[in-house]
């Protein structure tokens, strides 16, 4: 007895197609459909992936990095840009970018190509696991569809025979058996790619640094050139004492002890006058008492 839900509940053209799939299929129900679907985009992927590294490991990418690297010590610039051109590989490509930017600084530009790579080589990844979190939905979607359409059905007809209801559970069983089984297929590919783009990642870095550090030590990069003019007047700048640099003719140094202030005229002078605390005070109270008499007699006469 098949209690499982007809493909035609959903899509009345797949009742040929489905005639001809496999008993399990038609009694999982028409999740099978999407985890069918979603096994066979996955499989796709894993398979360009798989051709992808393949190319890749055949490659002797190595080689060319090295006499990439010799011809940068020589100051062959075109000599490194032709054997970069040799083949398309991550590593190549980016040292190329950052090659034509040469004798310009490329420490920005080689870090963006090395980003634009890394994106390259993981392409798929995403679908991948964005697989491994819908196929357990999908299956456990289609055994509780499965057991609430049987389940349905045994309250209305009455059935209490133990193997129908057996055989309902085991039917409901299989998009969920199906669901982990593209799960383990996606599972097991996506850590090995994953694992070849960490170490290439570091591959990447590894190369980044090389380059940085050969453009370093043999000064293929120009750096800057500084006005000597104007660095010597900002040094002289920042020696002077802050009354010089103010344009002060004097500068103050007050005693705690003594209770006086020591006023220094330049360097070229010796003469030190010494003024009490309470002489500046005086002489402050003179001035304000002056400028409140003036005002007085100022309001006075608006009066």
């Amino acid at each position: 007895m098949s209690t499982g839900m007809s493909p035609s509940h959903f899509l009345p053209w797949l009742d040929p197609i489905t005639q001809h799939m496999p008993t399990w299929f038609q009694q999982g129900g028409s999740v099978m459909w999407l985890l069918l679907l979603l096994s066979l985009i996955t499989n796709v992927v894993i398979l360009e992936r798989l051709f992808f590294w393949f190319v890749y490991r055949l490659q002797k990418e190595r080689f060319l990095i090295q006499e990439c690297f010799a011809a940068l010590v020589r100051q062959e610039k075109t000599a490194a840009l032709i054997v970069c051109q040799s083949l398309p590989t991550p590593a190549l490509t980016m040292l190329k970018e950052s090659i034509n930017l040469l004798p310009s600084s490329p420490k920005e530009r080689i870090s963006f190509a090395q980003k634009a790579q890394i994106n390259l080589l993981s392409k798929g990844q995403k679908l991948l696991r964005s697989a491994l979190f819908i196929s357990p939905i999908l299956g456990l979607s289609g055994a509780l569809l499965i057991l609430t359409q049987s389940f349905e059905l045994f309250s209305h007809q009455q059935i209490h025979d133990t193997s129908i209801i057996i055989a309902s559970v085991a039917q409901a069983l299989i998009p969920l058996t199906t669901s982990i089984g593209i799960l383990l297929l996606t599972l097991i590919p996506q850590q090995i790619f994953r694992s070849l783009l960490i170490k290439q990642t570091l591959h990447l870095e590894n190369i980044r640094h090389q380059f940085n550090d050969i453009c370093l030590q043999h000064h293929l990069v120009q750096t800057p050139v500084e006005n000597p003019v104007k660095e010597k007047q900002t040094k002289e700048v920042e020696t002077k004492p802050v009354s010089e640099q103010q344009e002060m003719p004097y500068h103050y140094e007050f005693s705690d002890e003594t209770d006086e202030v020591n006023v220094a005229i330049h360097e070229q002078s010796e003469e030190i006058k010494r003024v009490p605390h309470a002489a500046i005070a005086k002489m402050y109270n003179q001035e304000i008492s002056l400028v409140d008499v003036q005002t007085y007699e100022q309001a006075k006469k608006l009066q």
